[in-house]
């Protein structure tokens, strides 16, 4: 059966997945970790803030990074809003990834560096008398 083998691949997932129904009700979790160095639990209905956001949301997604007490990840917990093809909200889906390998090979295939943000050597390039007064 289908949804048995999904739910298979979902319950090996690295990470958290879960998803809740249009009620914001939890109708599925793998229950894995979350990443963080909280305890990790699923709440049994979505917090009216997170679904309040994600209304508000011009994609219908929220991103919050975890804290966590390694160097060599970078945990994002997303929230995505799910539509059917009228349009319509079926739930959301809630999962835990680390960003790390996805930057990295961004990074790594673009050139580009992320470089620790330094004030001491930037400075506004035109004087303007607008700030003296500041």
């Amino acid at each position: 059966m289908l949804s048995n083998q999904l739910e298979n691949f979902l319950d090996h997932l690295p990470y958290r997945a879960a998803f809740y129904d249009q009620n914001r009700q939890l109708i599925y979790s793998n229950g894995r970790a979350d990443g963080s160095f909280f305890p990790s639990q699923d709440d049994p209905i979505l917090a009216d803030w997170i679904w309040q956001d994600l209304q508000n949301s011009p994609d219908g997604s929220l991103h919050f990074q975890i804290p966590n007490d390694s160097f060599n990840q970078i945990f994002m917990q997303s929230f995505q809003l799910l539509f059917d093809d009228q349009k319509q909200c079926q739930g959301v889906y809630a999962y835990v990834q680390d960003m790390r390998p996805l930057l990295g090979t961004y990074l790594k295939e673009s050139g580009q560096a992320i470089v620790g943000w330094s004030d001491t050597t930037s400075g506004a390039s035109i004087k303007g008398e607008i700030f003296d007064e500041l």
